[in-house]
């Protein structure tokens, strides 16, 4: 028989407890420290030539002070993400921030995703049909001439602040999704180029779009799930137009004058810049003018013609490089010029200047 006295049971026992507990030590997962990071935006402007500026400018001109934004989180392992936040984006004086404090995850094997956008009327928000990782839709939208619609690439596999644009933040690139139109009209001379004392008054009666498309849905798409950075969304209804237009909303006319207006030598808007659905410029868009000419003879009336009719078949416009515009597409302005010759009743198109929708000449990121 073997005696155990209580010293050695004592050391035995000593033993067993430390195994016990360097064995959970082992096992015990070390915790990530580091003081939490709260979620930041750093947000630019699609451009492809082009300075960058400052944020009070830039919000300035678009009115862009506040955008709404969704994160999906992705934990390890998991194919699909679970929506982390849902929240307006706003300026401080510093940074773009979330209403309230949100943290980027600490696990190595988790990330966020960020759609994010911008969608007014001119006076209250355009409340998006759809909005998930994959999927960014606007459904039977009738776009008013203040409507301003922008959809940010979206921010895959984000896991901290990263500095991309102007601040540290989640890489937001905006990107217009519907056109600018504006129409500028003048009178080519207002003195007869051969009779000093005979003159011309000339007068817009009326000017009208006709068959431009009013409506229409936005289906975007985005699939690269796999991927780290950020990527535009694409439409496969619409490649080009990014919306598909409903039949039968181009059968009401545009109509841009209220009254009678004078036309001076110098252009002035008959329409001013406002939105439309990208669309392809058909033969049976047309602009439709009426217009009076008044002639006089040392100050005195000799002749009046009223309701002077011109039809401009939209898609023979060209623009400053001599190339007819046969289409309106997203994040473009168009400004047409267009001028009345009162001594032969002619229309005359000048060069159509295209330039891309910005923020202002000198507040936008370059990004190709």
């Amino acid at each position: 028989m073997i005696r155990i006295d209580k010293t050695t049971m004592k050391k035995w026992f000593d033993i067993a407890v430390l195994g016990i507990l360097v064995s959970l030590v082992a096992c015990t997962k070390t915790e990530n420290t580091a003081a939490p990071e709260a979620i930041s935006y750093t947000v630019g402007r699609y451009a492809t030539a082009t300075k960058a500026d400052t944020h009070s400018e830039y919000r300035t001109a678009e009115g862009l002070e506040v955008f709404q934004s969704k994160a999906f989180l992705h934990t390890e392992g998991a194919a699909e993400g679970t929506l982390f936040f849902n929240s307006a984006i706003s300026w401080d004086g510093a940074t773009w921030s979330p209403e309230r404090d949100y943290y980027w995850p600490k696990h190595p094997q988790s990330y966020l995703n960020f759609v994010s956008w911008y969608a007014n009327d001119g006076s209250a928000n355009i409340t998006p049909d759809t909005v998930t990782e994959t999927q960014f839709q606007i459904l039977n939208r009738t776009v008013g001439a203040n409507d301003r619609i922008l959809v940010a690439d979206e921010a895959w596999k984000q896991k901290a602040n990263g500095n991309t644009y102007y601040t540290s933040g989640v890489p937001t690139l905006f990107r217009h999704v519907l056109s600018r139109v504006k129409v500028n009209m003048k009178a080519t001379t207002l003195t007869d180029p051969e009779l000093a004392n005979v003159t011309y008054e000339v007068t817009l009666q009326d000017a009208k779009f006709e068959g431009v498309f009013q409506k229409g849905n936005m289906k975007l798409l985005n699939s690269a799930l796999a991927d780290t950075g950020t990527r535009k969304w694409y439409s496969t209804e619409s490649a080009t137009y990014l919306w598909k237009t409903v039949a039968g909303s181009n059968e009401d006319a545009i109509d841009f004058v209220d009254s009678d207006a004078d036309v001076t030598t110098d252009y002035a808007a008959i329409l001013p810049e406002r939105s439309f659905i990208p669309q392809a410029l058909g033969d049976a868009i047309k602009l439709v003018i009426t217009y009076s000419v008044t002639t006089k003879n040392n100050g005195i009336i000799t002749a009046t013609e009223s309701d002077i009719p011109a039809t401009i078949v939209m898609n023979t416009i060209k623009n400053t490089s001599d190339v007819a515009i046969t289409q309106w597409v997203p994040n473009k302005i168009y400004t047409y010029n267009i001028a009345i010759n009162p001594v032969g009743k002619e229309i005359l198109l000048n060069p159509t200047v295209e330039t891309e929708w910005t923020f202002a000449e000198d507040i936008n990121v370059t990004v190709e």
